[in-house]
């Protein structure tokens, strides 16, 4: 069905996309082939979650369905469903990637959606012409939630974070809807809004160039911190990515929030109810970074993760190589973990397997680790690094957990990706090097983290303007201030 609605002609006259080139069944299917060796030889666990005859069953499937050859999108869907099977959302196709290739072919429209409340809802408008909490029905005649179909049908899941699938989803939904009604830039769609009397308005097709410089104008940094205006005794560290651009502006910010933190602290005029950490969004980043956090939250050391699994192979070992070779990346005493990791590489012979532990802990910054009530925020956008730090705030008993299901279990997650490029096709992929351990005894878990309150965003919410997970996160702090007094 899906794919139908990918074919749909918009515009007779105009010129074809150059992502709705047909590609032969031959390159296609040389370009699925080059994707299993590469994961085989890769990945860390290929079958952690299906066997190696289930593999090769769907590889066998999916090269019978490309025989006719097709195009961008029929490519994408069968390179998806083969990785699917992996149930890891670190191995598959690039989507960032790929929403930019179909977003210069075919330009972008203006607004961001989430599914809230089994409905596509506006939630930011670039152009501040739709109001938040919008309900999209239909554009040109295709339904919002068949759109929002074609786009889960490409994305990763981790184990079974369901939530994490669709959030992604809602991500991918606007730059896959000119490409799936085959507009292009300047084009005006008509969107059918689902209310009593389904009113029509228009939404234009943008330059992928446009929308970038608007963006660009409030971009949102790595790391920022506040005390919360209408709640002074609380401070709010928002933590977006653990890749920033600029490490050491990074850890500035963090270091002069903790020194904040540790004022407040101290103060008998201002007492300080507690911190809010918000990893909703973050995609992770470097595991060193986020090693980083960790040592001001904790006055113990910690040895996260536990240990890192690792394939042997050429594509794997450049990965890491160009991951781990900064230096100045690492917190202190910790990249003797990643030195033992690029030794075990080097001395073990190509295809092996191995195990091994970081031994060395990450410790505490003594004079600025807070140790007072503190609340995570998290969603299903939060995924990779973010989940490891998750995890040990959940199994440390550090403070209560708010949002929604990341995309990952409390026992590890995969990383490290490679990105590759299809011989043919050139769609970019991405596969794990690495799966990280949480946690001793060694264990794995399908499950994603479940949040103490389990709180997500209402139609409502978005209207209003709403923040019911930071709303929930400074209660439960205030209540916690009150009770130890």
């Amino acid at each position: 069905m899906f794919l139908s609605i990918a074919c749909i002609a918009w515009g007779q006259n105009k010129p074809a996309s150059e992502e709705f080139i047909h590609l032969s069944g031959a390159e296609l299917q040389r370009d699925l082939d080059s994707l299993s060796s590469w994961i085989l030889a890769t990945h860390p666990a290929p079958f952690a979650y299906c066997s190696e005859n289930d593999w090769l069953e769907k590889l066998k499937q999916n090269r019978e369905t490309l025989q006719d050859g097709g195009n961008l999108f029929t490519a994408a869907k069968v390179f998806a469903d083969l990785t699917n099977l992996l149930h890891d959302s670190h191995t598959g196709i690039s989507l960032q990637s790929f929403a930019n290739r179909l977003a210069r072919s075919n330009g972008q429209i203006g607004i961001e959606v989430a599914t809230v409340e089994n409905q596509t809802v506006v939630v930011h408008d670039w152009y501040h012409t739709i109001a938040p909490g919008t309900i999209i029905a239909a554009i040109e005649e295709a339904n919002a939630r068949s759109l929002l179909g074609m786009a889960l049908s490409l994305v990763p899941q981790e184990g079974h974070a369901m939530v994490s699938q669709l959030r992604m989803a809602d991500r991918l939904w606007n730059d896959l809807v000119p490409f799936a009604l085959g507009a292009v830039e300047g084009d005006s769609l008509k969107v059918a809004h689902a209310s009593e009397d389904n009113w029509i308005f228009k939404l234009e097709v943008h330059p992928k160039s446009e929308l970038d410089s608007i963006k660009a104008l409030v971009k949102k940094p790595a790391i920022s911190w506040q005390r919360l205006p209408d709640h002074p005794d609380v401070i709010k560290l928002t933590i977006r990515s653990f890749h920033p651009e600029n490490t050491a502006k990074f850890r500035r910010q963090l270091k002069a929030c903790f020194q904040e933190i540790r004022y407040a602290s101290r103060r008998n005029d201002s007492r300080l109810a507690g911190v809010v950490l918000d990893l909703r969004n973050n995609s992770g980043g470097h595991i060193a970074i986020m090693a980083e956090v960790l040592a001001y939250l904790t006055t113990t050391d910690v040895r996260l993760p536990y240990g890192v699994q690792v394939r042997h192979s050429p594509l794997a070992q450049e990965g890491l190589n160009s991951r781990f070779s900064l230096q100045a990346l690492f917190a202190r005493g910790y990249a003797s973990n990643f030195k033992e990791l690029n030794d075990t590489m080097r001395k073990t012979h190509a295809q092996e397997m191995s195990f091994v532990q970081f031994e060395a802990p990450i410790n505490p910054r003594k004079r600025l680790c807070y140790d007072g009530p503190m609340v995570l925020l998290i969603n299903g956008l939060s995924a990779s690094a973010s989940v490891s730090l998750a995890s040990w705030f959940v199994r440390s008993g550090r403070g209560k957990t708010i949002g929604e299901p990341p995309m990952g279990s409390i026992s590890g997650t995969f990383g490290n990706p490679i990105q590759l490029t299809m011989p043919t096709s050139r769609i970019q992929v991405n596969v794990s090097t690495a799966r990280y351990y949480t946690q001793a005894p060694i264990r794995w878990e399908s499950q994603p983290l479940l949040p103490d309150h389990p709180t997500s965003m209402t139609i409502q919410n978005y209207i209003d303007g709403r923040d019911p997970c930071l709303e929930k996160g400074i209660e439960s702090l205030k209540e916690t201030s009150k009770n130890s007094f």
